[in-house]
């Protein structure tokens, strides 16, 4: 069997055309195609089916897809281990939320230890599809409604309310949530979300937005600006609380707990550069503890 016919019929898959594999792989679409073909007269199966839209593998054809993927990053990971004993080399395929500041020093910090590892890292509030978007590890927060991938818990993060000493100043500062949703609020919202609700286990209260976005940084400007209440993580409002332009609102208010995961394919074998920035992550988030 082929082995770069392989790899280049797994790449076809993954960017779903011809054309998207070549520009990702830089080989030309009539190798790419070339190369396809005879690997399924090789196998006597037919792996893809074409159309105008794209392609996507035969039943056939997954099942190659997934076994050979696995056994080609064995091989890699085989052929690494030899070559570069000493350091680990070759691109990490990344996804973070949005607006997750935390996460670039961290990968500043990861790409010092292994200055040979390259990093694509992709932002987006989208839960994205490992395989299809070709990425090998995912932060994502919160619960997770997936059984076909493997979630690492990080660490657990606390929220809190803040607002503007401005905004407190205008208005008497509230002791519980409804006295707090009678106050401007800007609150994190997606495309798909309608609900705004807080609930501390004795009161769930239900409230309307002034303000509501996708990005972080428009909710913090507005509480800079005395404009509303916001929900953050406390890493996020930690130093707008130490330099005294916002304060903590209820304080003695029980923080809803938000956990940080790490996700990757359930059935993919971790590549040593996916172990290598596991296993970086888990020591450095130590520290936030």
């Amino acid at each position: 069997m082929d082995f770069n016919a392989t790899k280049l019929f797994i790449a076809v898959v993954n960017a779903g055309s011809f054309s998207a594999a070549s520009d990702r792989t830089g080989v030309p679409i009539a190798t790419i195609s070339r190369k396809v073909n005879e690997l399924e007269q090789g196998l006597n199966v037919l792996l893809l089916e074409r159309s105008r839209q794209g392609v996507k593998p035969t039943y056939k054809g997954q099942q190659f897809f997934e076994q050979a993927r696995l056994g080609i990053e064995l091989l890699e990971d085989a052929q690494k281990s030899v070559t570069s004993v000493h350091k680990l080399q070759g691109k990490l395929r990344l996804s973070v939320p949005p607006n997750f500041s935390l996460w670039w020093d961290l990968l500043i910090e990861f790409q010092q230890r292994y200055p040979d590892i390259t990093v694509f890292c992709h932002s987006s509030e989208r839960v994205v599809d490992l395989f299809a978007d070709g990425i090998d590890v995912a932060l994502r927060l919160g619960d997770l409604n997936t059984d076909d991938v493997i979630a690492k818990p990080l660490i657990t993060l606390d929220t809190l309310f803040v607002a503007s000493p401005e905004l407190l100043a205008h208005h008497d500062t509230p002791e519980t949530l409804t006295e707090m949703a009678r106050l401007p609020i800007a609150a994190w919202e997606s495309l798909n979300q309608g609900l705004f609700e807080w609930n501390s286990g004795t009161e769930q209260v239900k409230y309307k937005p002034v303000f509501s976005s996708n990005n972080l940084q428009g909710l913090i400007h507005y509480a800079l600006r005395g404009k509303a209440v916001v929900e953050l993580l406390d890493f996020s409002a930690r130093p707008w609380l130490e330099s005294g332009e916002l304060v903590q609102l209820l304080p003695n208010l029980p923080p809803k707990k938000v956990t940080l995961h790490q996700v990757y394919a359930r059935h993919k074998y971790p590549s040593a550069l996916v172990r290598a920035y596991l296993e970086f992550c888990t020591k450095w988030v130590r520290k936030l503890r």
